[in-house]
């Protein structure tokens, strides 16, 4: 994509908007580097977890750290003299990446992505409360990667709901408007942070909580990427749900059992329905995470769905298991992991029957590799890594997995759940293998950076089906949150990142 003149003077000029944020967070780097080698000054994160739909980036702010500047967070300190009932915040990220072997050809590109959120919470009686977000995100300097969803939605409206009730006090909330949502380990439904536009919701929920459980009933739409600063929902594309959260029923585990109603109309536009018509879908799944004696911890998550497509009927199913182990004695406290995933395809694409699972609206970075090129749906995946806290802010990870189709006859489907290579049958079901190196620098509760590299080694499908190159992600990024709030690290995958859409 090559610019003009005049395309070239409109990003420099959406970029001076932004330098005085990027000159006030190197100098913050400066001087928080200064501090987190003065003895007396280190912090540790506090991480967030939320197995249902929690609440936004909106709550009220933590008590400042004593080893956080305060020029660095001017939000922060407004915060401290504005009225209890109102807050402000919000979030700025910018990421480079430099991927090549772009559709598995010759092709690469080096790009800037660019997001901005801020958000403006309003709370006049302890139980009603509304929130409203904006977000900015661009993408700059491509040439092959197209400004357009998910790398550039430019200022619309990310977030706006009223909230009645609250979601750590009483028996009930109630909640109206636009959400992110996510619930479990976002593998059915999350906002899909890692990406620059991300995802949310239109929605109505209901959230009943006390002591141990909790359950959200919601009926939603997911709000598309187009050229409105609204988005409006494409119509008849509804999502309804209850979703459960059980602490203690299995000792030392959470207890996830949950319903999913999806119907959509025949639509090129949705991926799901494989231009064979309309949807009437419903899932049916568990998700089970908890510890174990010596260290051990396990997820394990499990979908089964059934409805019609179109003249087809559905019978699909989606599995997921992990087991890993802490050594809290060796250095960096290295914790050792090994996964299994498998998402249904159909064999029979001219038969009645659809088998092709339906991966829903999941936040899918890192759950299938760090290059984000596989989907779940029909799919073999096995996993084994090891993630290291090498200090209290370093964090890194390494993994390696191998890919497979579930059956030759489908797709290959990329990690929107879209067609990334046609089927192929008869030919090798071997997708390929992949490399993850990632690590992660919090250098205090509202600064991080990060840096990594992917690579996927292309298989024999992959070699058959294209022309057959490797396809590598490098990326580096910082982030910096105005209200000094946490960060969900991804190479701490067994850790519930929540929905705050400003704890990445």
């Amino acid at each position: 994509m090559k610019y003009s003149v005049a395309n070239q003077l409109a990003i420099v000029e959406s970029m001076m908007k932004r330098l005085w944020m990027t000159v006030n967070t190197l100098l913050g780097l400066t001087l928080s580097v200064v501090l987190s080698i003065t003895p007396g000054r280190g912090n540790a994160q506090t991480g967030t977890n939320s197995s249902t739909a929690g609440q936004s980036s909106a709550a009220p702010n933590p008590p400042a750290a004593d080893d956080q500047p305060k020029w660095l967070f001017p939000l922060a300190e407004l915060d401290e003299n504005l009225p209890r009932w109102l807050r402000i915040g919000g979030q700025y990220r910018n990421r480079v990446e430099g991927p090549s072997g772009i559709g598995y050809a010759r092709a690469r590109d080096f790009y800037l992505l660019d997001r901005l959120r801020a958000w403006v919470d309003i709370q006049p009686r302890d139980w009603l409360r509304f929130h409203g977000e904006v977000q900015d995100a661009r993408i700059f300097f491509n040439h092959h990667i197209p400004n357009a969803n998910p790398y550039e939605d430019s200022w619309t409206l990310w977030e706006g709901y009223a909230q009645a009730g609250s979601s750590t006090a009483g028996w009930v909330d109630v909640v109206g408007g636009r959400q992110a949502l996510a619930f479990g380990d976002e593998r059915v439904i999350g906002p899909s942070n890692w990406l620059n536009v991300g995802r949310t919701f239109n929605v109505a929920r209901v959230d009943i909580h006390h002591s141990d459980y909790k359950v959200s009933v919601f009926a939603a739409s997911v709000v598309p990427g187009d050229t409105s600063d609204l988005h409006n929902a494409f119509p008849g594309n509804n999502l309804y749900g209850v979703y459960g959260s059980l602490e203690n029923t299995i000792p030392k585990a959470t207890v996830e059992p949950y319903v999913l109603w999806r119907v959509a109309p025949a639509n090129s536009a949705f991926p799901e329905t494989g231009g064979r018509g309309h949807l009437n879908e419903v899932t049916i799944g568990l998700h089970v995470k908890g510890e174990l004696p010596d260290d051990f911890d396990y997820t394990a998550e499990f979908d089964g769905q059934t409805g019609s497509l179109g003249a087809s009927s559905i019978r699909a199913w989606a599995g997921y298991v992990s087991v890993a182990k802490t050594f809290p004695r060796i250095a960096a406290s290295p914790r050792v992991f090994i996964e299994g995933n498998y998402a249904s395809g159909t064999k029979n694409p001219a038969g009645h029957e659809w088998n092709t699972f339906d991966q829903l609206y999941p936040s899918n970075h890192d759950k299938y590799g760090f290059a984000d090129q596989v989907g779940r749906r029909n799919l073999v995946q096995f996993r084994a890594g090891v993630e290291q806290d090498l200090t209290r802010k370093w964090k890194l990870k390494e993994a390696f997995e191998g890919y497979w189709l579930a059956t030759s006859n489908d797709n290959f489907y990329n990690g929107s759940g879209a067609i990334g290579v046609p089927a192929h049958p008869g030919a090798s079901r071997h997708i390929g293998n992949e490399l993850d190196l990632v690590a992660e620098y919090e250098l205090n509760k509202g600064l991080t950076f990060g840096f990594g590299y992917a690579r996927l080694f292309a298989g024999q499908f992959l070699k058959t089906t294209t022309p057959g190159h490797d396809y590598s992600y490098p990326y580096a990024y910082f982030q910096y949150n105005f209200s000094k709030s946490g960060f969900h690290y991804p190479v701490s995958s067994h850790k519930n990142p929540g929905m705050d859409s400003n704890k990445d």
